[in-house]
């Protein structure tokens, strides 16, 4: 033991440096560790990623392949059906005559149109009384402008101002009870035409379920050649709806049961966008 102090602190400070020489050694060698140990991890989480998009790949191929595998048995189920499987008919309809798709027709135009509310046509009333008005102290400005003297400038333009005032306003559309009244005839015989005519296609569908029949390719490429398990009630309303837009819009594709979709906004278009949205659902695996 070295019992000079200065000695004795020098050979202690001498014992610190190694060991801190030894801990930045062990420092550096577990921060290798680590850096190695994070590019494995990485390399694996890449290895990882790119299987898992390989898979995902493989996972698409397979279910397209299904898909067009399935294509191909319904084709084959309606060949094979079309010989000894009576076909059913949902082109034909001699017991819907035009008129009631006429009546249909006209309940829909009186819905599209524009209706007044009681203090609607109050306001409008008065509106067009104010028009009237303005428009007989025009008229008599205007007759009055070939009467003024050649010096009275400032009463000819009073007069032609009151008279021009009136020319570039529109009178308001006037209230018409009949046509309201017609349209609420409209839009009852409308509604009961449509509920008539879809109990007719909707039992005859239903016959068609019951008894096996082969629908027509129309049908079966936009709703499947069955009802989707537990939604056999909507599908059949849908169906029933698909079946009616044909007629209504005399739509005849053999292989389009809705034709193209229509581009202008109204009931047509609608209608046409939820029975497509609703078929697709019928059509998910």
């Amino acid at each position: 033991m070295n019992i000079d102090p200065l000695k004795a602190l020098e050979a202690k400070v001498e014992r610190l440096k190694k060991d801190l020489k030894t801990l930045e050694t062990r420092l550096e060698n577990s921060q290798t560790d680590a850096a190695h140990n994070q590019l494995t991890q990485s390399n694996q989480l890449k290895d990882t990623s790119r299987k898992l998009a390989k898979t995902n790949d493989r996972v698409t191929d397979l279910a397209e392949s299904v898909h067009r595998l399935e294509r191909l048995l319904v084709a084959l189920n309606r060949k094979v059906r079309a010989g000894e499987t009576r076909k059913a008919d949902f082109e034909n309809w001699p017991e819907i005559e035009k008129e009631e798709l006429a009546k249909i027709f006209h309940g829909q135009e009186a819905y599209a149109r524009r209706k007044f509310t009681p203090q609607e046509a109050k306001d409008t009333r008065k509106a067009i009384a104010e028009y009237d008005r303005k428009a007989h102290e025009a008229i008599e400005a205007a007759e009055s402008l070939t009467h003024l003297p050649p010096n009275a400038e400032s009463l000819w333009r009073k007069h032609y101002k009151q008279w021009n005032a009136i020319t570039t306003r529109v009178r308001p559309e006037v209230p018409d009870d009949d046509t309201h009244a017609r349209d609420t005839v409209a839009k009852s015989a409308g509604n009961e035409a449509i509920k008539r005519i879809r109990q007719q296609i909707r039992a005859r569908i239903e016959d068609a379920v019951a008894g096996d029949l082969l629908f027509p390719a129309w049908f079966e490429n936009v709703l499947g050649p069955a009802a989707p398990p537990g939604r056999a009630d909507d599908w059949l309303y849908t169906a029933t709806d698909v079946v009616l837009y044909r007629l209504l819009h005399d739509v005849t594709s053999p292989a389009d049961a809705l034709g193209p979709a229509p581009e202008e906004e109204g009931h047509r278009k609608t209608l046409h966008d939820r029975l497509t949205n609703e078929c697709a659902e019928y059509r998910k695996p």
